[in-house]
């Protein structure tokens, strides 16, 4: 888990998060509101063009940000979409889980909602984020003696040291 992850206000533009992602080499940043809780997402995916099926059809076409757009006309889309406020974009059907949240869980909802982070919230308010890399994390530690009581929680941060 990274604690205190960076996030933006529903009030920042697409262009500023997509800076936040390139400078800090992240994939997700939660959307924040003034009293500190999780109102949204936005991941690096939803800011690259995905083909789509039109509703009530068999075609398949592109989209950006929601709107469907022509590629050949990408870098002009990107120029009109920078302005864009997250707020517009954010995913707002998301899952959250607690510090307590014991990891194998936190796997099997990734899964399950086939998303690579998960905010992590302690009383209503945003404490840490689970990305992907933190499972490879875990997987990359040096084997232990596996202990039933202490399953592993999603709010650990560090490796134990070694004995």
């Amino acid at each position: 888990m990274t604690a205190n992850p960076i996030t933006v206000p529903p009030e920042a533009t697409v262009e500023e998060t997509a800076r936040l992602f390139l400078r800090h080499r992240i994939g997700c940043v939660p959307v924040v509101g003034a009293e500190g809780g999780v109102i949204g997402l936005v991941t690096e995916r939803d800011l690259f063009l995905r083909e789509r099926r039109v509703p009530f059809s068999t075609v398949v076409a592109h989209s950006l940000m929601g709107a469907w757009v022509d590629p050949e006309h990408l870098e002009e889309c990107y120029g009109r979409l920078r302005g864009i406020r997250v707020s517009e974009i954010m995913r707002r059907d998301f899952v959250t889980i607690s510090p307590e949240t014991p990891m194998y869980e936190a796997a099997l909802l990734m899964v399950r909602f086939e998303t690579n982070h998960l905010p992590v919230v302690e009383g209503g308010r945003l404490v840490g984020i689970l990305a992907r890399h933190d499972l490879l994390r875990a997987l990359a530690r040096p084997c232990e003696p596996w202990d039933a009581a202490s399953p592993g929680r999603a709010g650990e941060d560090t490796p134990p040291s070694p004995s």
